[in-house]
């Protein structure tokens, strides 16, 4: 609950703060300058209320229903009635003052000296020299009357900038904060689409292997259909994750590997080995599972010899993996959906890893090679 409030709180304080500010800046100029400050008058105040009238009226409500909404010229006509309408309201309150400067260390203490002179009463105030310290007391006359006129214009104009200001930075930084929640819902539609994507991908090569097998050696088979149910196991209750652990992730890729090897003959080689320096490496799931279906589905033939080496090392929270297949002509891909994997793969680094990892392939005739690496801090 409390920090449900605290916003609101904050901002009252920080309102708070600047109003304060806006009404101790006369005495802190005149601070600067090293003269002396009357008290402010009830004037002042009466224009400082009118300002946070015309402040809080824009901040609150007027702006967000004409200038947001591109009704600008009804923004432009309200405020600049309200301006002509309270600079003429200020100037008939104000009070204008006649300047006097004396030296009072030039007078006895028990003589008074005029001060100032309202203007509109012609009253005189007066005042004992010794309650100065001799010092000089300047008092504000009354400034051409343009000149009173365009300072209280400019001022209110002041206010109105001020809450626009205020009000458009708010708002833009509203809308950054929606727009960066819409890009992650975004982001992470676009990771589970990838991965359904995969997921048929993966299951349906499996699936096909076994079929593969069924024929050949019913015990493999039997052995394969286990191995299957491990990797669903692994894949329905550890892959829901952002990150899991790097070694689970190696040794569900080498149970996958062992069971693509059991459809290849002799006549395929497959080296896969891995080693971690750090066991507690975190890393996002399934990424080298499109690799290996790339391997297996170009690299391999019965007839000649081929091969497939997979070598993954992690270091300092650094993994570099290397896949290297020999190329063959797969008469059973199906035109148009070769490379699936290996771009959705592209597409899950730059989304999960964006900056921090780096993809490279080449190839010849003969050979197609893949070096990976993924900084996993």
């Amino acid at each position: 609950m409390i920090r449900n409030y605290f916003p609101v709180v904050k901002n009252i304080v920080i309102h708070l703060g600047f109003w304060m500010f806006w009404l101790l800046v006369p005495i802190l100029f005149s601070m600067a300058d090293g003269r002396e400050h009357p008290p402010l008058q009830a004037d002042y105040f009466f224009r400082t209320f009118l300002t946070m009238a015309l402040f809080y009226f824009n901040y609150l409500w007027f702006i967000e229903k004409t200038l947001f909404k591109r009704r600008i010229r009804r923004f432009v006509f309200v405020n600049l009635v309200l301006l002509i309408a309270l600079t003429a309201l200020s100037i008939s309150s104000h009070k204008h003052f006649a300047i006097v400067t004396v030296r009072l260390d030039q007078l006895g203490p028990e003589q008074t000296v005029r001060i100032f002179k309202d203007v509109d009463t012609d009253t005189e105030m007066v005042a004992p020299a010794e309650s100065f310290g001799g010092r000089e007391f300047r008092m504000p006359s009354r400034p051409p009357l343009f000149v009173m006129l365009a300072g209280t214009f400019f001022s209110y104009l002041f206010a109105i900038s001020i809450s626009i200001t205020i009000k458009a930075t708010t708002r833009w930084f509203v809308m950054d904060a929606q727009r960066k929640t819409l890009e992650n819902e975004h982001l992470k539609s676009e990771l589970n689409n990838l991965k359904l994507q995969l997921n048929p991908h993966f299951f349906f090569n499996t699936l096909n292997n076994i079929y593969a097998l069924i024929q050949l050696n019913q015990e493999k088979a039997q052995d394969a259909v286990h191995r299957l149910a491990k990797l669903m196991r692994y894949h329905l209750y550890e892959t829901n994750a952002e990150r899991v652990s790097l070694r689970g992730e190696l040794e569900f890729l080498e149970s996958y590997v062992s069971l693509m090897k059991m459809r290849s003959t002799s006549m395929v080689e497959v080296n896969f080995k891995y080693h971690l320096e750090n066991e507690g490496t975190l890393i996002a799931p399934l990424l080298f599972v499109p690799l290996v279906e790339n391997a297996f589905k170009y690299g391999i033939s019965n007839d000649y010899k081929s091969f497939i080496t997979i070598d993954i090392q992690e270091k300092n929270h650094e993994l570099c993996a290397l896949f290297e297949n020999t190329v063959f002509i797969n008469p059973d891909a199906i035109a148009g959906h070769s490379g699936i994997g290996l771009e959705n793969l592209k597409k899950r680094l730059s989304l999960i890893y964006p900056g921090s990892h780096v993809i490279k392939t080449t190839q010849n005739d003969h050979q197609f090679v893949v070096h990976l690496n993924i900084l996993l801090t």
